[in-house]
This record gives C-alpha cells, sequence and structure tokens, in this order.
C-alpha cells in the first residue's frame, strides 16, 4: 500500500468507527494495530484484543454510572456504618454476614 492509500484507510477507518458507538476500538486500534504487527498476531487475535478493550471500558463506564445513579457517598463503607442505627434482628443478621461463618457450614 502507498502512503496515500494508507492515510484514506485510516480516515475511513475513523469515520466509520465514529458512525458506529465504538469509542474505545476507535481510540486504540491503531496502538493494537502495531502491537499485531510486531507479534504477528492474526487478524483474529487482534480483533479479539479490540472487542475485549471495548467491553472493558463499557463494563468500567456502566459500574460508573450506576454508581453515580445510586447516590451512595464514596465515603461510605462498613468500616465506618454505624449497626446500632438498625432494628437488632437486622443487626444481628447483619453482624452473621460480616463474618462469613455460614460459609463455612456449607
Amino acid at each position: 500500500m502507498s502512503t496515500t492509500s494508507i492515510a484514506d484507510v485510516k480516515t475511513a477507518l475513523t469515520e466509520g468507527l465514529t458512525d458506529l458507538p465504538l469509542p474505545t476500538v476507535r481510540r486504540c486500534y491503531e496502538e493494537s494495530a502495531r502491537l499485531a504487527e510486531r507479534e504477528t498476531l492474526s487478524y483474529e487475535c487482534y480483533l479479539l484484543e479490540l472487542v475485549t478493550r471495548e467491553c472493558e471500558d463499557r463494563r468500567h463506564k456502566r459500574m460508573q454510572r450506576l454508581f453515580r445513579q445510586s447516590r451512595i457517598p464514596a465515603e461510605k463503607s462498613l468500616a465506618n456504618f454505624n449497626l446500632n442505627r438498625l432494628p437488632p434482628k437486622v443487626g444481628l443478621i447483619t453482624k452473621t454476614l460480616l463474618e462469613g461463618e455460614f460459609l463455612d457450614r456449607r
């Protein structure tokens, strides 16, 4: 391929990836292509790398979105949770769950 045709392919590929909702693939396809060339990976391995990155990025963004939607303060944790605020029965169940001894009985 000549330099101009590589630039044309790059432009067409970027435009196509902009039309499709694949932002991670668009961002990292060149880096993955260079890696595939260096390591002589098959086309399938190259595509798997891109799809894996896209899936991981989407999973991470989904978790961030769900955390924001939950409106749980970031500083909230079990370490600073006041079990005394719970009804006695719920507090007892919570302590049992936190200790995890029921897993040994399984």
